[in-house]
């Protein structure tokens, strides 16, 4: 049988799972409020590379 992974980008399935939906209600929140596609882009491509940023510099409990 599969078994699923326990670890995605070095965190739990849970919290990636709840950093990415956090991510995508904050893009879609600040899609709504400015009505403003680049405005929009520039909040979501800072949210990704935040993200990003906080995976990089976690210690690996590989």
């Amino acid at each position: 049988m599969d078994k699923r992974p326990t670890r995605i980008a070095g965190v739990e399935v849970g919290t990636a799972v709840l950093a990415t939906t956090t991510g995508l209600c904050f893009t879609i929140a600040v899609a709504v409020l400015t009505q403003s596609t680049g405005i929009t882009l520039l909040a979501g491509s800072s949210m990704l590379a935040g993200l990003a940023l906080a995976l990089a510099i976690l210690p690996s409990k590989g």
